[in-house]
């Protein structure tokens, strides 16, 4: 077979699901090109045509909710913004175990230095074991020194995800099926920290919301109805989507430090090298130099 013909196969495989025949199942949702790149594994070619999956897409708890996104990547590779998501969901807490022994709020979600901060810090000692808050998959296992230092990303059963950072280890692996109050890991000051302590975030849909809309740390529970279930709304949950907004419409810079590349700081901000060289107009082989401001945002 010739490289042209290969091309053609491999161009008609990718368009088609844009106008597959009625005949073959496949998902309301059609996925663009761009949406696939993450997620190619969820789609086989049956006579020149992509069909959805689903044995396989099946292992990967909310698949559909995240419009078959699955990568270990990034924290929020899924670019929906809050204005888009359902007014409201129901969130299934029955299984909900509190993840560390330590009920000591040591920093709050929202603004902190400049800066906001997407998560709730709880206090602990090193070594605490962390637990799984729900049953899922680990979907993020990596490492960031001047972030998050050793984290952790579960996607659960029930739709939503955590972050849980500055681990002094990681006991869990990605693609790791994990119950709810499974060990995943243990307490620690790795990464941007002063002091031991838990990073817990909440997300769905890759948005954050503040944890004490769904815990109470005080009591260790799930602020869930009489039936175990939570209900995610925009004018509650999100009701500070208005300064999230504030932050993006903001320009912040990050002044490069010794050793650091367009890699690091893209990392450290989750974005990518390319969004850092279009804020910046510069090229991605550019060296920094120490002092020198970046855009990140």
């Amino acid at each position: 077979m010739t490289i042209r013909h290969r091309l053609i196969i491999l161009i008609t495989t990718l368009l088609l699901p844009l106008i597959i025949n009625a005949q073959y199942k496949i998902p309301e949702y059609s996925p663009t090109i761009e949406d696939l790149s993450d997620s190619l594994e969820f789609f086989m070619p049956i006579e020149g045509r992509l069909v959805y999956n689903d044995s396989l897409a099946r292992i990967y708890p909310a698949y559909e909710l995240y419009h078959y996104s699955w990568t270990p990547l990034r924290v929020n590779p899924y670019h929906v913004s809050i204005d888009s998501m359902p007014d409201s969901v129901y969130i299934d807490c029955r299984d909900f175990v509190y993840p560390v022994k330590s009920n000591l709020v040591t920093s709050d979600y929202g603004w902190r230095w400049s800066r906001y901060h997407h998560g709730t810090d709880i206090g602990l000692n090193v070594g605490d074991t962390i637990r799984a808050m729900f049953a899922g998959r680990v979907r993020v296992v990596d490492f960031e020194r001047r972030g998050y230092g050793h984290y952790v990303v579960i996607r659960y059963n029930n739709g939503l995800e955590t972050v849980m950072a500055h681990m002094s280890r990681v006991l869990v692996n990605i693609d790791q099926d994990v119950k709810a109050g499974q060990i995943i890991g243990l307490g620690g000051n790795t990464g941007h920290s002063t002091g031991p302590h838990l990073h817990l975030e909440l997300r769905f849909l890759g948005n954050s919301f503040n944890p004490i809309k769904m815990i109470d740390f005080e009591k260790k529970s799930c602020l869930s109805d009489k039936d175990g279930f939570y209900i995610i709304t925009k004018s509650n949950t999100y009701k500070h989507k208005e300064e999230l907004k504030n932050i993006n419409t903001q320009a912040s810079y990050h002044r490069v430090r010794a050793g650091e590349t367009l890699s690091h700081i893209a990392r450290r901000y989750h974005t990518t090298v390319r969004k850092l060289c279009q804020l910046n107009h510069i090229k991605e082989s550019k060296l920094l130099q120490i002092g020198q401001k970046i855009r990140y945002r």
